[in-house]
């Protein structure tokens, strides 16, 4: 149980929840195999979703409603359905090839009684003893447990995200021509971080900067924000000035991580030196800001703007290269550059087995 305890006070996601618990379950209960199935509401069925130990292969296998022993101990109210080695139910679906073996389920439900999902192991022998069946119940609690903690820190990231998507389309309300901008960076920001490696918080800090960088932008003026024509050394200063605005407007919203802010202040730095508002050079530029910079200029070169018509996809790449080492950090133009090269297509996985 500790091992087990330790295993899933690591895991930061549902699907590193399910994985523990059936690697646990086959270790710790000296199973032949064990398999978790997700509830999924909308379209109410099991689906395979995490499998260890032999005859692994059934992920994303999908029960309809009351198909299997996993739907029926789903179904029922009690804590655990165990199933001996040649008791065949009419309900029971069993996988091609594999020999009968003693079987548990044990549903996972909230104290709500929200179903969550299914957890099951099997094994020739010996047969489940009352105290293998009490250990799977107590695996199921603490997975219960855990997943709601995983699915409570989902929904408040995505209620961040939303908010933060609020902000920066409040600034898009202001202008046509930018609709649209801030979605776009934010995919780009995705695709540029896993071309990087960057680790799952890095990734996060640059999104959540591509939704914020251009916040300090409320503060101008629409004479100023939507002129057609070249700016004046006031006007421009002026404009340049919203990032030190959007830097303390983003201050203020509390734990925002140290590196957005840098995305929000220093994304128009240059990598010679001569950007804004610090002028800093090289390396000296926070790496995400330098990421940012590249994604950035890449949306506003494509897309219609006041005072310019939008360049072609392979205008704007040509640009950003022949900038890299100018404007731009060359390494992260190289790996730009990369997103836009000829696409693998998807590699797809089947289930072949039923629970």
């Amino acid at each position: 149980m500790l091992d087990l305890s330790r295993s899933l006070l690591a895991a930061a996601s549902g699907a590193e929840v399910e994985a523990t618990l059936t690697r646990q379950s086959v270790a710790l209960l000296d199973t032949r195999s064990s398999a978790f199935l997700r509830y999924l509401p909308d379209p109410d069925v099991l689906r395979v979703t995490a499998e260890a130990g032999a005859h692994a292969g059934d992920l994303g296998l999908t029960l309809a409603r009351g198909q299997g022993a996993s739907w029926r101990a789903a179904l029922s109210e009690a804590p655990l359905l165990h199933l001996r080695r040649g008791e065949a139910p009419p309900w029971v679906v069993r996988a091609p090839g594999v020999p009968p073996v003693h079987s548990l389920f044990a549903p996972l439900r909230s104290p709500s009684g929200r179903l969550l999902g299914v957890l099951t192991v099997g094994r020739e022998d010996p047969p489940f003893s009352p105290r293998d069946e009490e250990l799977l119940v107590t695996f199921a609690n603490a997975g219960t447990v855990t997943l709601q903690r995983t699915y409570e820190t989902a929904r408040a990231a995505a209620t961040r995200e939303g908010a933060l998507l609020a902000l920066g389309l409040a600034l898009e309300a202001r202008d046509y021509e930018t609709q649209g901008h801030t979605g776009r960076t934010v995919a780009l920001a995705g695709r540029l971080g896993r071309a990087l490696g960057l680790d799952e918080a890095a990734q996060d800090h640059l999104r959540q900067g591509a939704y914020l960088h251009d916040i300090g932008k409320l503060s101008v003026s629409d004479d100023i924000l939507l002129k057609p024509g070249p700016l004046t050394p006031e006007e421009r200063t002026q404009m340049q000035h919203h990032v030190l605005t959007g830097e303390a407007l983003v201050r203020r919203i509390p734990t925002m991580p140290r590196e957005v802010l840098e995305v929000v202040r220093s994304h128009h730095e240059r990598w010679d030196g001569t950007g804004y508002p610090d002028g800093l050079a090289g390396e000296a530029i926070p790496r995400l800001a330098r990421l940012f910079s590249v994604i950035d200029v890449f949306d506003a070169l494509t897309h219609q703007r006041p005072y310019r018509a939008p360049l072609s996809v392979p205008g704007a790449l040509a640009l950003l290269r022949a900038e890299a080492g100018q404007q731009f950090d060359p390494g992260v133009v190289a790996a730009f550059l990369t997103l836009f090269a000829d696409p693998v297509g998807p590699q797809a996985m089947r289930g072949k087995a039923g629970l």
